[in-house]
């Protein structure tokens, strides 16, 4: 398994779970490794671009540069890129564009009026298509979506850009509505938010996308809605198909598109139910 060094390690844990339940399974002895790479530095991972080290890989993480990197080269090894599409390659992805929308349905169902967006620069078109599926959506509903606000991709990032804008543009006037790219962003957010007095009813509606571990998004306080990013369930898919080219099973490029849900808790209410079809 091929896993970027940078904000997203903390993510492989959820994926890591899901790729040891599929092994298990399994009646055949698997050795998984993980090879960390540096983003836009694929190419130089001689685990992959040789195979004298491993007989197949699972990339996550893979940047712009990656993917160019992927689609120009023939490798000696069966790949799955996890939630990439990259032409002669097999994928397991989600729909983006509808993360964000159902993000964006939520709010409009919960009578807001103004939403911002907090993420991290976008690395890969996912993250772009999530705040344009968020815009696109909010947009027929009659929200007023604000400008992106760039943050790191971490509970201080969150934090600190919250609480910059409490002390600046939005002093006067709050956002109904927040949407987060990431559980960790959302968690130094609401920190933020609590500490200015921004509290119960006070409190913006807050969404995030889900992709840190569960039991923290489930138990913060208050605790924390998301659009779940199935992280587990994509890793057994990849196990599978990984294991389905190894044994002569798929031939040809299989991509695999799963299902994706919004979680209500605290700090959002449920969609309605005409929304949620």
């Amino acid at each position: 398994m091929f896993w970027a060094q940078d904000f997203r390690a903390s993510m492989m844990f959820r994926f890591w779970d899901g790729l040891r339940a599929e092994i298990e399974k399994t009646a055949r002895p698997v050795r998984l490794v993980i090879y960390p790479y540096v983003n836009d530095h694929l190419k130089e991972s001689e685990a992959l671009t040789s195979g004298a080290n491993c007989h197949a890989a699972i990339i996550c993480n893979a940047s712009y540069t990656d993917l160019q990197f992927l689609e120009d080269t023939q490798l000696p090894i069966p790949v799955v890129l996890y939630n990439r599409v990259c032409n002669g390659y097999c994928s397991v992805n989600v729909d983006d564009l509808k993360m964000g929308a159902l993000a964006a349905r939520a709010f409009a169902d919960q009578g807001c009026r103004t939403a911002a967006v907090l993420t991290s620069s976008p690395v890969f078109e996912g993250m772009e298509n999530r705040m344009h599926g968020f815009r696109l959506e909010g947009e027929h509903h009659g929200l007023t979506i604000l400008a992106n606000r760039y943050c790191e991709n971490s509970i201080r990032g969150g934090y600190e850009a919250v609480s910059h804008r409490l002390r600046h543009e939005w002093k006067q006037q709050l956002p109904d509505a927040v949407f987060c790219g990431s559980s960790a962003i959302a968690h130094g957010a609401l920190r933020a938010f609590c500490e200015a007095g921004y509290i119960g009813e006070k409190l913006p509606r807050l969404i995030a996308v889900g992709n840190g571990p569960e039991e923290s998004d489930a138990f913060s306080i208050p605790s924390l809605s998301v659009v779940y990013l199935p992280m587990e369930d994509m890793a057994r898919e990849c196990i599978q198909l990984v294991l389905g080219q190894l044994d002569g099973q798929i031939v040809t490029p299989e991509s695999r598109l799963l299902p994706i849900e919004y979680v209500p808790r605290e700090s959002c209410g449920p969609l309605t139910e005409y929304a949620a079809q």
